[in-house]
This record gives C-alpha cells, structure tokens and sequence, in this order.
C-alpha cells in the first residue's frame, strides 16, 4: 500500500486498479492552476483507500470507479458511505460505465459532487475534475434526473466554462436569465450559519477556495462543503449566481463584522 506522505493526493478507488490507468492517464494532465501546485496520483483497492484515508493522508479528491456495476449496488454503496464518512471533506466524483438518470440520483445521495460516465470525451473529463477541484459539482446534463427530492436537497450543477468556476467579470454561467428567481431565491434563503457567512462574504469578492482557506484559517476542503451549503440555501446552481444574489441585495451585509473563525 501506498505510505501517506506531506504531499496532496488525487485519489483513484478501483478494485481492479490496471482498470483506472486510463483515468489516471487523464488526471495526470490536470492544469497546476486548478490542483495543488504538486500532487500525488494515488490508484488503491477499498480496503486499501480505507486504511490509506484513515492514516490522516492529505486527499484533495477521491474518485471511486463504480466500473460497470451500479452506484445503488450493495457493494458498491457500502463502499462509498464507508469513504464518505471517513473523508466528509473531500470531494467525491463517481466513475461510472453506466449512463442512466438513475446513476446521478444514487450519487447525489451519497453525496457526490460529480458523476463521470466511462465514456466522456477526456477534454470534457479534465475540465469536469477543475470544475470539481476549484469547489463546483458535475453532472453530464444528459443524465440529469427530473427533479426529485435527492435532486432538491443535492441541487445538480453542470460544468461552467468560467475559469475556475470564478466570478469576476462577464455572466459566467448565470447571466442575466432568471434575474428575479435569484433575488427571490436570496431573501428566502437566508439562514446561513456565521461560518457560511464568512465564506458567502469571500465568495461575493471572486476569491477562491484557497484565498478563503488562508483568510478564515480553515482546510480548503472545509470552504468546499461550505460552498456547496450556501448553493443550496440560496437555491442557485453556481457562485456566479450567488454573486447575482449578492449584488441584488441578498448580501447587504458585511458577514465578516459579524464572525469570527471558529
């Protein structure tokens, strides 16, 4: 098994790992601007991944390659809950050779920022794992349930060619459609812990994920489920939108006068 070193780690789950050396072929050409300036590509069975996440290893994000099996499998789904509740922080992308609505359901209920069918064009793929790295969500639009309660509770983000899922300048991925939904969606959502405050306040400015860990003294993983946590409450599909929010109104206030980092 691997020894957990100092240095990030992208981490592949396969029980038959030579099956992901074309995945790991893949994520080896990730842009350093969108992943930690060095890290490790890490390829491990389950029980392996296990042992390796609970040695305290830096995981930036974990990919479980569910093969041609379903995410909704016994095996499978006892796998990923067992990895998700050693790892709540990390961001988890299901690898799946199956292309169904049903797939997308079943990872949004475990949690899943991002699902990845087997036969995804590898440009798409690398801008997916960004998107995922830099605190978005993926799932191919294609495969998008209808909106159910997993759907509501776990809002679907497609890819948005923003750099960096970013906000500054232009629509980004929000435009001006839907103008009045996100300023309705802002005042009715406004139950943010003083955490997500802070993070909304940072997020409002265009920083990124990295920026906020370093201002507010927290792992970049944390600022990622935070992230995630305010999508939801403001019913908006992207940081761009929620900066729509903000400069409607939603934010007319200053969080960081109001919290302090815990």
């Amino acid at each position: 098994m691997t020894v957990p070193s100092a240095e990030p780690g992208i981490l592949i789950v396969d029980a038959l790992p030579l099956r992901s050396m074309g995945l790991s072929s893949i994520l080896g050409r990730l842009d350093r601007s969108s992943a930690p300036s060095k890290f490790r590509l890490i390829v491990l069975t389950p029980d392996q991944a296990e042992q390796w996440i609970d040695a305290d290893a830096d995981c930036e994000m974990l990919i479980y390659n569910a093969g041609g099996i379903s995410i909704a499998d016994r095996a499978n789904l006892q796998r990923i809950k067992v990895l998700r509740a050693l790892a709540p922080d990390v961001p988890l992308v299901i690898f799946s050779e199956r292309e169904s609505r049903e797939e997308i359901i079943s990872a949004l209920n475990v949690g899943a920022q991002g699902v990845l069918y087997a036969g995804t064009n590898a440009e798409l793929a690398l801008q997916a794992f960004s998107v995922i790295l830099n605190g978005g969500s993926y799932f191919p639009s294609a495969m998008r349930p209808k909106r159910t309660d997993a759907a509501q509770r776990h809002p679907v983000v497609d890819y948005d060619p923003a750099p960096s899922c970013g906000i500054g300048g232009g629509n980004g991925g929000g435009g001006n459609d839907g103008a009045e939904d996100l300023e309705d969606a802002g005042s009715r959502n406004r139950n943010l812990t003083a955490r997500q405050n802070a993070v909304l306040e940072l997020v409002s400015r265009g920083d990124s994920n990295k920026a906020i860990a370093r201002r507010l003294g927290i792992r970049e993983g944390t600022v990622k489920v935070h992230v995630q946590q305010i999508l939801r409450k403001f019913g908006v599909m992207n940081r761009t939108q929620v900066a729509a929010v903000c400069a409607n109104g939603a934010g007319d206030r200053n969080p960081l006068s109001e919290s302090k980092p815990m």
